[in-house]
């Protein structure tokens, strides 16, 4: 992995970087690697935070041709261990650390802990930048009838 850049606000620290062209990656359905290159994307992943901010990594990723004709994926997005995981929009330190707090402390409790610790996320999506306002309270759960 290339880190291009790292910018500090006081609301966010934003690090730039992607993975190296020319290695080779592992299938994600058959484990063959493979360096034929499909095509690049920007994953943004959310991670623990950094002197108390919170730190975003925009990541660049390859989507990879499996080479394995068999193989029932014909692309892939390449994974960098330790820092992707497939469909998550956090690190595997953060995703541990919700996941423990979330244990010990459940609830409201670890929903305060969590924003403590500069760590928000929304009920349903996960990771709420710093800068987004708060969702209005209606009053009534959703199809629960009501005006």
């Amino acid at each position: 992995m290339l880190v291009i850049s790292v910018e500090v606000s006081d609301a966010v620290v934003a690090v730039r970087a992607r993975t190296r062209s020319g290695e080779s990656a592992g299938c994600t359905g058959c484990g063959q690697l493979s360096a034929w290159c499909h095509s690049r994307y920007v994953r943004s992943l959310a991670d623990v935070t950094i002197a108390g901010r919170p730190l975003r990594i925009d990541l660049s990723v390859r989507r990879l041709y499996c080479e394995n004709a068999s193989c029932p994926k014909v692309t892939f997005a390449e994974q960098v261990p330790g820092l992707t995981a497939r469909y998550q929009r956090r690190t595997p330190p953060l995703q541990r650390l919700v996941e423990d707090v979330g244990v010990v402390l459940a609830g409201r409790g670890g929903s305060r802990m969590l924003r403590i610790l500069n760590i928000r996320l929304s009920r349903c999506t996960g990771p709420v930048p710093a800068d987004a306002g708060a969702v209005p309270a209606t009053g009534h759960a959703p199809g629960a009838g009501g005006g």
